[in-house]
């Protein structure tokens, strides 16, 4: 099972699909998840509340966390320690969330482009 996560700091929104990228089940919704303004033990609270990620936890081998606040090295490296712990059979790759506007937009990590987020916490 692959999770993949849009986070911004109100609201994270969880998917998981398998390798053939077919969905398995309903979007989970959890508050965001933002190292960069939140403690360890906050960060760690918000993801136990899902039951539902709870459950599959051990089933989860990789996880793609895209997020407000992973764009410098130490909260990107505590946010991706804590998925580390609590999927503990996953690879975790934690990343800014522009970057997951560009895997979304591009099919080739040589393919140049522009792209933009505009939010409320915009980013070009």
């Amino acid at each position: 099972m692959i999770l993949i996560v849009d986070s911004g700091s109100t609201k994270a929104d969880w998917i998981s699909v398998d390798t053939n990228g077919k969905q398995l089940f309903e979007k989970i919704r959890t508050k965001g998840l933002n190292p960069a303004i939140l403690k360890e033990k906050k960060l760690k609270k918000t993801i136990r509340k899902s039951d539902v990620l709870m459950t599959h936890r051990h089933d989860v081998s990789h996880v793609f966390f895209y997020g407000a606040g992973c764009g410098t090295e130490n909260p990107r490296l505590l946010l991706k320690g804590i998925l580390e712990d609590i999927f503990n059979n996953a690879e975790v790759e934690v990343h800014e969330d522009t970057m997951a506007a560009v895997r979304a937009t591009l099919s080739h990590d040589d393919e140049a482009a522009v792209v933009c987020i505009l939010g409320t916490g915009s980013n070009c």
